[in-house]
């Protein structure tokens, strides 16, 4: 994933040492439609993008801007956001007071979890995982967050409430 050249960008505490683990996603209804909208548009492929926004102290996260992007990999089952468009999503949330709220992309036929390759190759696991399936035919959205409990890294799912648009 490209995100690793974002690193020079963020400060050097992580998310968690800033304000205490993710706990859940708020997201407005209309960023949800854009988000399914701009997975299904990349079928048969994964498509990806970034979700940006507030993260509370409490650790909800409140997405508030979507940024679609366009997966280079042009692959069904790997992403790779385009290296132009990530470096200009983080300057726009910089330039806007947003943090990165979530890395969202989907799996065309398999279930919104993350797949062996989703956890080899995260590279930013101080943001919230939005996975996007169109497994069954129709869209399925999950979020998951990074943890590393007693020297094990994996991911946990956390709630998404879905909010009228703001």
């Amino acid at each position: 994933m490209v995100l690793r050249t974002v690193e020079e960008m963020t400060p050097n505490l992580t998310g968690e040492e800033r304000r205490g683990p993710l706990t859940r996603l708020r997201l407005p209804l209309g960023l949800r439609d854009a988000v399914i909208d701009a997975m299904a548009r990349s079928l048969p492929n994964e498509g990806c993008g970034l979700l940006a926004g507030s993260i509370g102290a409490d650790g909800v996260v409140e997405a508030t801007w979507w940024f679609p992007g366009e997966n280079v990999d042009a692959s069904p089952t790997r992403f790779t956001m385009d290296g132009a468009q990530v470096v200009a999503a983080f300057r726009q949330m910089r330039e806007s007071g947003l943090e990165l709220a979530a890395i969202v992309h989907s799996h065309p036929s398999s279930p919104p979890r993350p797949s062996l390759t989703d956890i080899r190759e995260s590279h930013y696991p101080d943001a919230l995982a939005l996975i996007v399936s169109f497994e069954t035919g129709l869209a399925e959205m999950r979020v998951w967050r990074w943890l590393t409990e007693g020297g094990a890294e994996r991911y946990r799912e956390c709630p998404i409430d879905l909010i009228g648009d703001v």
